[in-house]
C-alpha cells in the first residue's frame, strides 16, 4: 500500500529517529522515512558505516540527516544523542537496534545476557518513555518496536534473545491501545528472516539483495511496517510469515512449538560449526 508524503509527515514528522540504522533493516527504514521527506536521527555503533549511509540519504532525498555514534548497552547514550538535533521534535520512533547470540544458554557469559537487556529491552523503553511522552502532549507521533518470529513462544538457543523480543511485542501491543486513543500509533512489528548482514554471517550462502524464497529484503519489510503504522497492535511483514505465526503459535500446543524450533536450531548450529571446521 502507497504511503501519502503529506499525511505521513503531518502525523510524523519532522524528525524520526532510528536505532541500529548503519547498515541492514535499519538503513532501509532511515531510506524509506527519507523519501518520506523526514529528516533523520540516526543511531549507531558503527561509526564509518553509519555515515556513509547518512550521506547517501542526504544526496539522494535531500534531508537532514545527523548522526550519532552510540553504544545502547552504555546508559548515558540517551542525552548525547537528542543533542546532536539541538531539541528538535521527533515525531516518529522506529526501535531497531537489537543484541543476541545463538547457543547453549547456560554457555554464554552473563554479560552478554546483561547487554541483551539493556540493548533490547532498557534502551527502547527508555526512548519510547521519553519520545511518548512529548508525543502525547502534542496529540501526535509513532513508535515502532521491532519484534521478532521468535518473541512469540520460547526459541531454544536464542531463549534470553526471544524474551527480550516479547518483551517488545507486549509492551507496544499494549500502548497501541493506551496512546492510540490520544493520536499517537503504537506498532510491534516482527520481521520474520530479512537479508541483513546477520543473517548473511549466519548463512553465508545468502548474497546481499538477493531475493530468496522465505527471505525478505529490508526494503520491502520496511515498507511493509510503515504502512501498517496506524492500523494494527502488531503486524508481520506478508501473509506467509503471519500464517507461520498462526500455525506455531495458536495451532500447535506450545511445548511442540518449542521442540520443533529447538531441533531445527539445533541442526542449523551443526550445519554451522561443520561448514567453520571445513574451511
Amino acid at each position: 500500500m502507497a504511503i501519502e508524503t503529506a499525511e505521513f509527515v503531518s502525523k510524523y514528522g519532522p524528525w524520526a529517529l532510528v536505532t541500529g540504522s548503519a547498515e541492514g533493516l535499519g538503513a532501509s527504514f532511515a531510506e524509506e522515512l527519507a523519501k518520506l521527506q523526514l529528516n533523520l536521527l540516526l543511531l549507531d555503533k558503527q561509526q564509518e558505516t553509519l555515515e556513509t549511509t547518512a550521506e547517501k540519504l542526504r544526496q539522494q532525498y535531500a534531508v537532514e540527516v545527523k548522526t550519532q555514534v552510540v553504544d545502547l548497552s552504555d546508559t548515558n547514550y540517551l542525552d548525547k544523542a537528542l543533542a546532536a538535533i539541538g531539541g528538535q521534535e521527533i515525531g516518529l520512533f522506529v526501535s531497531n537496534a537489537a543484541f543476541g547470540q545463538v547457543g547453549p544458554f547456560a554457555d554464554t557469559a552473563i554479560d552478554m545476557h546483561l547487554k541483551s537487556i539493556q540493548v533490547n529491552i532498557t534502551a527502547p523503553m527508555q526512548i519510547t518513555y521519553m519520545l511518548g511522552r512529548k508525543m502525547l502532549e502534542r496529540g501526535r507521533g509513532g513508535v515502532i518496536l521491532i519484534a521478532s518470529d521468535a518473541a512469540y513462544h520460547g526459541t531454544p538457543f536464542v531463549g534470553q534473545y526471544s524474551a527480550t523480543k516479547a518483551y517488545n511485542l507486549v509492551l507496544g501491543e499494549a500502548l497501541w491501545y493506551e496512546w492510540g486513543k490520544q493520536g499517537v500509533d503504537v506498532l510491534s512489528f516482527a520481521p520474520g528472516p530479512t537479508n541483513t548482514p546477520g543473517l548473511r554471517r549466519s548463512n553465508p550462502k545468502l548474497k546481499e539483495n538477493k531475493k530468496v524464497k522465505g527471505v525478505m529484503l529490508p526494503a520491502d519489510t520496511a515498507r511493509a511496517a510503515l504502512s501498517a503504522l496506524g492500523k494494527k497492535a502488531s503486524a508481520r511483514p506478508s501473509l506467509r510469515t503471519a500464517i507461520d505465526t498462526f500455525i506455531m503459535s495458536r495451532l500447535l500446543n506450545r511445548g511442540a512449538a518449542v521442540r520443533i524450533l529447538g531441533e531445527k536450531i539445533s541442526s542449523n548450529l551443526k550445519s554451522t560449526l561443520h561448514l567453520k571446521t571445513q574451511d
